[in-house]
């Protein structure tokens, strides 16, 4: 046992009046007591308490050790009773990171309306499309999509990933666009038109291969892209001006195609899927405050229609 321990036991039979009603009061033996005041004594390398059959008495050095051994046992209590208060009134920090777009457009507005429910919990977010290193920055969740962690990563790492959004991917053009340039109607046309392309984590692009699936199998096509950027904002902007095709989810197309600025194309192939997952520490115990922003965030994604 540790020192801490057995301080709570010398702290016990000073409140209590003595070896037996300390025992009694801890669920403890008399024997237990004793022995655990000796490794107490022994370990401090002096006489805390002078043992007679009446009455306990406090040696000069025992009575040095009480005035601090009571005031560090108050503090452990006063922490023990703010933790069990936080399980019940969620509050403290939680640090959350998650890419540029999805953050301003919908894990902003969903994070207000937690902090309105649960005041007492603080949220600092982190909007970067770049990749976190969960444990090495801090942060108690990441959202990100497909393709971020794998099995092994996760595995290594002692982490967890749920599955938030399951998004498909299309290709996007603004009618302004299509007015000046036609539509391309089969993946050969692709070559003829002006290309927008995300970069993501690659770099000096030249060349981008879109990849896609017609009758059951998988093709991929070789495409020279007129405008690269690293944020997916950029791409929509440079796509609803009328400026080309972009390959997106329609998760991050959805207000343009609703305010018709941007019109889907070549459906007939299958573009597939980018699902967003949260990534948060392999915890037995994981902190109620996240465990509740992750519960809401999965609540408030399910009515978004992808």
């Amino acid at each position: 046992m540790s020192i801490l321990d057995n301080t709570s036991i010398f702290v016990a039979i000073i409140q209590e009046g003595g070896f037996s009603h300390a025992a009694k009061k801890l669920g403890l033996s008399n024997g237990l007591i004793s022995r655990r005041i000796v490794l107490l004594e022994k370990e401090l390398g002096v006489t805390l308490i002078k043992r007679t059959t009446r009455q306990i008495q406090l040696t000069p050095e025992g009575e040095l050790f009480w005035q601090h051994a009571q005031r560090i046992q108050q503090e452990l209590n006063s922490a023990i009773n703010i933790i069990h208060s936080s399980s019940n009134k969620p509050q403290g920090m939680i640090r959350i990171s998650a890419p540029l777009y999805l953050g301003r457009h919908y894990l902003t507005p969903i994070i207000i309306e937690f902090l309105k429910k649960y005041p007492e919990i603080n949220i600092e977010l982190d909007l970067s499309n770049e990749r976190h290193d969960l444990i090495k920055d801090h942060f108690d969740l990441i959202l990100r999509g497909g393709g971020y962690l794998n099995k092994e990563s996760l595995t290594t790492n002692n982490l967890r990933m749920k599955i938030l959004v399951k998004d498909t991917i299309g290709l996007y053009v603004s009618p302004i666009y299509i007015e000046k340039y036609g539509k391309p109607k089969s993946i050969e046309d692709l070559q003829k038109h002006t290309i927008c392309s995300y970069t993501g984590a690659k770099k000096y692009l030249q060349q981008d291969k879109w990849q896609y699936k017609y009758k059951n199998r998988i093709h991929e096509i070789t495409l020279a892209p007129n405008f690269i950027f690293n944020d997916i904002e950029c791409g929509l902007i440079g796509c609803i001006s009328g400026f080309g095709i972009g390959k997106f989810t329609s998760l991050v197309t959805k207000n343009g195609v609703k305010q018709k600025k941007l019109i889907s194309i070549l459906e007939q192939y299958n573009w597939g899927q980018h699902n967003l997952y949260a990534v948060y520490p392999n915890q037995k115990n994981l902190p109620q405050r996240t465990r509740l922003l992750l519960d809401f965030i999965c609540a408030q994604l399910k009515f978004l229609k992808v």
